[in-house]
């Protein structure tokens, strides 16, 4: 399976490069420092074999203790990693085998978040959403901000709302009584494996200094390692990310859905597929699953889900003046049929059964057995499905970009870098996107490609419509495209189809 800085980097290289072609530089934030799973792998062998020492006796003395709560399958992996590089680590968990999955890796029990922070200069959350946290903080007498001591630091890993980290800077000043705690904002993306070997991507915000304090726990944690302004900052910038990875995600299940409704060979169809502008990382992660049937939960439709609330409330306006994503927006009440059908603990390239005709929840595996040759006889091809991906990724990946700079604070030159690098990308961002940062205008209409694409996604979805075949994320993209050519004449044949 191609790895996202794989898929990201073949299409068009680096935004850098012609950004400065242009006499424009990206400004701060900046990337820290970058680490590939290789270079990682191959120091840690060499720090194992240049000593007779165990690693974690020889190069604890000169690390800083950490605290550590959450050590499910992100927040274990991240802790293990930081035991096995020298960190003195005190993990808390309220599922007792996971701490004991955690000791047996060298780490220190806890038996309260107060107990892991008492000894720690750092702090790291892996707690699932904003309500652990805040009761992880503040509730009770063995909270963590009864344990930490005095201006020691706090690190939010978790994805929250952007909003969150005011709330908790006002709430570790005032009703806590520890406005010497530093609070540091970093988000993290890249999945368990990347978790463990410590090559995840983090999107770190909050002070300076506190940062450069901080920069030994965070390093070791991250492959890429982001500073992206002002406390926040970070969190917007993994919402941004999250609004492409959600709509990538129920886009792959749309498209395979059509091709197996439609009697086309769905390997014939995806081997098409990731060689066209309609590829996407979540596309090549998530179809293999549905063309084997495999719905071990990789990644639970609930995980996504929460983070569409994450992204759908802030746009409706948790940080002042509402914003409209309708991809967004799309994709979230999509995945609530999700839950409705049941599919809350399952893998979310499971919502592909939400497109297949009743009792037929197996049909993208089966139909890897089509004859390769057979074209439908509704006028759909593998082109077709490609065709409906490429607008959908398109009118997310502007969306996406409008967000970020409705957001403000987040350079957009680096946001691009960012989500070329990670699970976000799709082609289509990679292949229009840089055309339309040097304006920094984003609309569809100020978009060079748009015209050709729309009107692929016009005749796409009207084939969709000739055989009742559900495609929402289709329909909503091809309404912004229909908006844009309000705005564009030479757009004006979009919404019309193939009829």
């Amino acid at each position: 399976m191609p790895s996202p800085v794989a898929c990201a980097l073949a299409p068009n290289g680096s935004v850098f490069e012609r950004l400065s072609k242009l006499g424009r530089r990206p400004t701060s934030p900046l990337l820290v420092h970058t680490r590939s799973h290789a270079e990682f792998s191959s120091s840690a062998r060499h720090a194992r074999t240049s000593t007779q020492l165990p690693l974690t006796l020889t190069m604890a003395s000169h690390k800083p203790t950490v605290g550590f709560a959450g050590l499910g399958a992100m927040g274990g992996g991240m802790a293990k990693n930081l035991v096995k590089n020298g960190f003195s680590v005190t993990g808390f968990d309220v599922y007792q085998p996971l701490v004991d999955s955690f000791v047996e890796a060298g780490g220190k029990p806890a038996k309260t978040p107060k107990d892991a922070a008492t000894e720690a200069d750092f702090f790291v959350s892996m707690v699932a959403n904003k309500e652990q946290n805040a009761s992880l903080l503040f509730d009770g007498e063995h909270c963590v901000s009864k344990g930490l001591g005095k201006g020691k630091t706090f690190i939010l890993c978790s994805t929250t709302p952007p909003s969150f980290l005011q709330e908790l800077r006002k709430r570790l000043d005032g009703e806590a009584g520890r406005p010497d705690v530093k609070l540091l904002d970093c988000p993290v993306s890249g999945g368990t494996l990347r978790a463990a070997d410590g090559t995840l991507s983090i999107f770190s915000s909050g002070p300076d200094e506190d940062l450069d304090a901080a920069k030994q726990v965070l390093d070791c944690m991250s492959g890429n390692l982001y500073r992206m302004g002002g406390i926040s900052n970070g969190t917007k910038t993994k919402t941004i990310h999250q609004l492409l990875a959600a709509t990538n995600i129920i886009t792959a299940s749309e498209a395979m859905g059509l091709a197996a409704t439609v009697g086309l060979n769905t390997q014939a169809v995806f081997d098409h597929v990731q060689k066209s502008d309609g590829d996407s990382f979540m596309f090549s992660n998530r179809a293999p699953h549905m063309l084997k049937n495999d719905w071990h939960p990789y990644s639970a439709l609930a995980i996504i889900l929460k983070d569409t609330y994450i992204v759908t409330d802030t746009a409706r306006g948790t940080l002042g003046d509402s914003f409209s994503a309708p991809l967004a927006n799309t994709a979230h009440y999509t995945y609530f049929q999700g839950v409705q059908a049941g599919f809350m603990k399952d893998d979310d390239a499971k919502l592909v059964q939400l497109y297949l005709p009743a009792s037929q929840g197996d049909l993208v595996g089966q139909m890897t057995k089509a004859d390769v040759n057979m074209n439908s006889s509704h006028q759909i091809s593998k082109e077709t499905v490609a065709d409906l991906l490429c607008g959908i990724h398109l009118a997310a990946s502007v969306e996406g970009m409008a967000f970020c700079k409705h957001l403000g604070g987040i350079d957009r030159p680096l946001m691009y870098e960012i989500i070329s690098k990670a699970a976000g990308w799709n082609a289509m961002f990679t292949k229009c996107i840089p055309g339309m940062l040097e304006k920094d205008s984003w609309s569809l209409a100020d978009c060079a490609e748009a015209g050709e694409v729309g009107r692929k996604l016009s005749e796409a979805v009207e084939k969709c419509r000739r055989i009742g075949y559900p495609c929402p994320m289709a329909a909503a993209a091809l309404q912004q495209f229909t908006f844009a050519s309000l705005r564009d004449k030479k757009l004006t044949s979009l919404g019309r189809g193939d009829r």
